[in-house]
Protein backbone atom coordinates (compact mmCIF):
# COMPACT_ATOMS: atom_id res chain seq x y z
CA UNK A 1 0.00 0.00 0.00
CA UNK A 2 2.81 2.38 0.95
CA UNK A 3 4.56 1.53 -2.32
CA UNK A 4 1.46 2.54 -4.30
CA UNK A 5 1.16 5.79 -2.39
CA UNK A 6 4.84 6.54 -3.01
CA UNK A 7 4.47 5.78 -6.73
CA UNK A 8 1.35 7.95 -7.01
CA UNK A 9 3.09 10.79 -5.18
CA UNK A 10 6.14 10.50 -7.42
CA UNK A 11 3.97 10.58 -10.54
CA UNK A 12 2.08 13.59 -9.23
CA UNK A 13 5.32 15.46 -8.57
CA UNK A 14 6.66 14.51 -12.01
CA UNK A 15 3.48 15.61 -13.78
CA UNK A 16 3.40 18.85 -11.81
CA UNK A 17 7.04 19.56 -12.68
CA UNK A 18 6.42 18.78 -16.36
CA UNK A 19 3.36 21.03 -16.54
CA UNK A 20 5.22 23.83 -14.75
CA UNK A 21 8.15 23.65 -17.17
CA UNK A 22 5.75 23.42 -20.13
CA UNK A 23 3.78 26.42 -18.86
CA UNK A 24 7.00 28.42 -18.49
CA UNK A 25 8.47 27.48 -21.89
CA UNK A 26 5.33 27.34 -24.05
CA UNK A 27 4.91 31.11 -24.53
CA UNK A 28 8.53 31.31 -25.68
CA UNK A 29 8.01 28.42 -28.10
CA UNK A 30 4.83 29.96 -29.47
CA UNK A 31 6.59 33.31 -29.87
CA UNK A 32 9.47 31.71 -31.76
CA UNK A 33 7.06 29.81 -33.98
CA UNK A 34 5.11 32.98 -34.73
CA UNK A 35 8.33 34.83 -35.60
CA UNK A 36 9.39 31.99 -37.89
CA UNK A 37 6.03 32.06 -39.64
CA UNK A 38 6.36 35.83 -40.15
CA UNK A 39 9.90 35.43 -41.49
CA UNK A 40 8.87 32.66 -43.88
CA UNK A 41 5.86 34.67 -45.07
CA UNK A 42 8.04 37.75 -45.60
CA UNK A 43 10.53 35.72 -47.63
CA UNK A 44 7.77 34.48 -49.92
CA UNK A 45 6.40 38.02 -50.02
CA UNK A 46 9.79 39.32 -51.17
CA UNK A 47 9.63 37.15 -54.28
CA UNK A 48 6.10 38.40 -54.98
CA UNK A 49 7.21 42.00 -54.46
CA UNK A 50 10.08 41.69 -56.93
CA UNK A 51 7.71 40.20 -59.50
CA UNK A 52 4.69 42.47 -59.11
CA UNK A 53 5.78 45.67 -57.35
CA UNK A 54 9.46 46.53 -57.87
CA UNK A 55 8.97 47.91 -61.38
CA UNK A 56 7.13 50.94 -59.96
CA UNK A 57 8.19 51.00 -56.30
CA UNK A 58 11.83 49.98 -56.73
CA UNK A 59 13.54 46.86 -55.41
CA UNK A 60 13.93 48.41 -51.94
CA UNK A 61 10.66 50.36 -51.89
CA UNK A 62 12.37 53.65 -52.65
CA UNK A 63 9.98 54.48 -55.48
CA UNK A 64 10.53 55.76 -58.99
CA UNK A 65 10.07 59.24 -60.45
CA UNK A 66 6.61 60.48 -59.49
CA UNK A 67 5.99 57.57 -57.07
CA UNK A 68 6.55 58.15 -53.36
CA UNK A 69 8.76 55.78 -51.34
CA UNK A 70 7.00 53.15 -49.27
CA UNK A 71 10.24 52.11 -47.54
CA UNK A 72 9.91 54.87 -44.95
CA UNK A 73 9.22 54.71 -41.24
CA UNK A 74 6.67 57.53 -41.27
CA UNK A 75 4.67 55.88 -44.07
CA UNK A 76 4.72 52.41 -42.49
CA UNK A 77 3.69 53.84 -39.12
CA UNK A 78 0.63 55.45 -40.71
CA UNK A 79 -0.67 52.38 -42.55
CA UNK A 80 -1.66 49.23 -40.69
CA UNK A 81 -1.69 45.75 -42.22
CA UNK A 82 -5.40 45.95 -43.03
CA UNK A 83 -4.90 49.10 -45.09
CA UNK A 84 -1.83 47.67 -46.84
CA UNK A 85 -3.87 44.60 -47.74
CA UNK A 86 -6.69 46.70 -49.21
CA UNK A 87 -4.28 48.86 -51.21
CA UNK A 88 -2.64 45.78 -52.73
CA UNK A 89 -5.92 44.00 -53.32
CA UNK A 90 -7.94 46.92 -54.73
CA UNK A 91 -5.33 49.39 -55.97
CA UNK A 92 -5.66 53.19 -55.75
CA UNK A 93 -7.80 54.87 -58.43
CA UNK A 94 -6.14 57.43 -60.72
CA UNK A 95 -2.62 56.74 -59.48
CA UNK A 96 -1.43 53.83 -61.60
CA UNK A 97 -1.54 51.59 -58.49
CA UNK A 98 -3.47 48.71 -60.00
CA UNK A 99 -5.51 46.08 -58.17
CA UNK A 100 -3.52 42.88 -57.63
CA UNK A 101 -6.17 40.84 -55.79
CA UNK A 102 -7.74 37.97 -57.70
CA UNK A 103 -11.20 39.24 -56.68
CA UNK A 104 -10.41 42.38 -58.68
CA UNK A 105 -9.03 40.50 -61.68
CA UNK A 106 -5.41 40.53 -60.45
CA UNK A 107 -2.93 37.65 -60.06
CA UNK A 108 -2.68 37.34 -56.24
CA UNK A 109 -4.85 35.35 -53.86
CA UNK A 110 -5.49 36.16 -50.19
CA UNK A 111 -2.51 34.15 -48.90
CA UNK A 112 -0.13 35.81 -51.35
CA UNK A 113 -1.34 39.31 -50.48
CA UNK A 114 -0.79 38.59 -46.78
CA UNK A 115 2.75 37.41 -47.60
CA UNK A 116 3.35 40.62 -49.53
CA UNK A 117 2.07 42.64 -46.56
CA UNK A 118 4.42 40.70 -44.26
CA UNK A 119 7.40 41.56 -46.46
CA UNK A 120 6.57 45.27 -46.64
CA UNK A 121 5.95 45.35 -42.88
CA UNK A 122 9.38 43.78 -42.29
CA UNK A 123 10.95 47.05 -43.47
CA UNK A 124 9.55 49.06 -40.58
CA UNK A 125 12.33 48.38 -38.04
CA UNK A 126 15.10 49.61 -40.34
CA UNK A 127 13.25 52.00 -42.68
CA UNK A 128 14.49 55.62 -42.65
CA UNK A 129 12.29 58.58 -41.77
CA UNK A 130 11.68 60.60 -44.93
CA UNK A 131 10.19 64.08 -45.50
CA UNK A 132 6.42 64.24 -45.27
CA UNK A 133 4.40 64.00 -48.47
CA UNK A 134 2.65 67.16 -49.71
CA UNK A 135 -1.02 67.59 -48.91
CA UNK A 136 -3.53 66.18 -51.43
CA UNK A 137 -4.12 69.67 -52.88
CA UNK A 138 -0.42 70.05 -53.63
CA UNK A 139 0.01 66.65 -55.26
CA UNK A 140 -0.06 66.29 -59.06
CA UNK A 141 -3.25 64.79 -60.45
CA UNK A 142 -1.39 61.92 -62.06
CA UNK A 143 1.59 60.55 -60.16
CA UNK A 144 2.86 58.26 -62.90
CA UNK A 145 4.08 60.78 -65.42
CA UNK A 146 5.46 58.24 -67.88
CA UNK A 147 2.66 55.69 -67.66
CA UNK A 148 1.04 54.69 -70.95
CA UNK A 149 -2.70 54.55 -71.49
CA UNK A 150 -3.91 51.54 -73.47
CA UNK A 151 -7.63 52.29 -73.88
CA UNK A 152 -10.75 50.65 -72.45
CA UNK A 153 -11.03 48.22 -75.36
CA UNK A 154 -7.63 46.77 -74.50
CA UNK A 155 -8.60 46.44 -70.82
CA UNK A 156 -11.87 44.70 -71.64
CA UNK A 157 -10.19 42.10 -73.85
CA UNK A 158 -8.79 40.46 -70.71
CA UNK A 159 -11.11 41.61 -67.93
CA UNK A 160 -14.54 41.04 -69.43
CA UNK A 161 -14.36 37.36 -68.57
CA UNK A 162 -13.37 38.18 -64.98
CA UNK A 163 -15.58 41.21 -64.31
CA UNK A 164 -18.42 40.67 -66.77
CA UNK A 165 -21.21 42.14 -64.62
CA UNK A 166 -19.23 45.27 -63.71
CA UNK A 167 -18.19 45.90 -67.30
CA UNK A 168 -21.76 45.43 -68.53
CA UNK A 169 -22.98 48.09 -66.09
CA UNK A 170 -20.21 50.47 -67.16
CA UNK A 171 -20.90 49.92 -70.88
CA UNK A 172 -24.55 50.88 -70.40
CA UNK A 173 -23.81 53.92 -68.24
CA UNK A 174 -23.71 57.58 -69.38
CA UNK A 175 -20.02 57.64 -68.38
CA UNK A 176 -19.17 55.26 -71.19
CA UNK A 177 -21.70 56.41 -73.78
CA UNK A 178 -22.20 60.18 -73.64
CA UNK A 179 -20.05 61.86 -70.98
CA UNK A 180 -17.89 63.49 -73.66
CA UNK A 181 -20.80 64.61 -75.82
CA UNK A 182 -22.26 66.57 -72.90
CA UNK A 183 -19.43 69.12 -73.01
CA UNK A 184 -19.42 69.84 -76.74
CA UNK A 185 -21.28 73.13 -76.35
CA UNK A 186 -18.89 74.39 -73.67
CA UNK A 187 -16.69 77.29 -74.79
CA UNK A 188 -13.72 76.18 -72.69
CA UNK A 189 -13.70 72.39 -72.79
CA UNK A 190 -10.37 72.18 -70.97
CA UNK A 191 -12.20 72.73 -67.68
CA UNK A 192 -14.52 69.80 -68.41
CA UNK A 193 -12.29 67.29 -70.19
CA UNK A 194 -10.47 66.05 -67.02
CA UNK A 195 -13.77 64.56 -65.79
CA UNK A 196 -15.47 63.81 -69.12
CA UNK A 197 -12.54 62.10 -70.86
CA UNK A 198 -9.79 59.65 -69.94
CA UNK A 199 -6.06 60.31 -69.68
CA UNK A 200 -6.11 64.10 -69.72
CA UNK A 201 -2.70 65.80 -69.84
CA UNK A 202 -3.08 69.32 -68.36
CA UNK A 203 0.21 70.49 -69.89
CA UNK A 204 -0.41 69.31 -73.44
CA UNK A 205 -4.19 69.83 -73.19
CA UNK A 206 -4.72 66.40 -74.75
CA UNK A 207 -6.67 63.31 -73.73
CA UNK A 208 -6.39 59.61 -74.54
CA UNK A 209 -10.00 58.50 -74.82
CA UNK A 210 -13.42 60.14 -75.03
CA UNK A 211 -15.84 59.43 -72.16
CA UNK A 212 -14.95 57.93 -68.79
CA UNK A 213 -13.03 54.75 -69.55
CA UNK A 214 -11.44 52.10 -67.37
CA UNK A 215 -8.22 54.05 -66.87
CA UNK A 216 -10.01 57.20 -65.69
CA UNK A 217 -10.46 55.50 -62.32
CA UNK A 218 -7.94 52.65 -62.35
CA UNK A 219 -5.01 54.57 -63.77
CA UNK A 220 -2.88 54.00 -66.90
CA UNK A 221 -2.76 50.34 -67.90
CA UNK A 222 0.50 50.17 -69.85
CA UNK A 223 2.77 48.99 -67.06
CA UNK A 224 0.07 46.72 -65.67
CA UNK A 225 -0.28 44.99 -69.05
CA UNK A 226 3.48 44.53 -69.26
CA UNK A 227 3.56 43.08 -65.75
CA UNK A 228 0.68 40.68 -66.43
CA UNK A 229 2.07 39.59 -69.80
CA UNK A 230 5.50 38.89 -68.38
CA UNK A 231 8.91 39.52 -69.95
Amino acid sequence: MEKKIFTATLLTVAITAFLTIYWLLEPHRVRLQAEKMKTDAAERGKRLYLTHCSRCHGEQGGGRRGIRPIHSKNYLEKVDDTLLYKIIERGIPRTGMVALGDKEGGPLNKKQINELVAFIRSWQKTAPSLPEEPSPKERPLFVQEEAAYVGSKSCIECHEGLNKEHIAVWKASPMATRAFSLIQKEKDKTKCIPCHATGYDPDKKTYQEENVGCEACHGPGGKYQEMMSGP
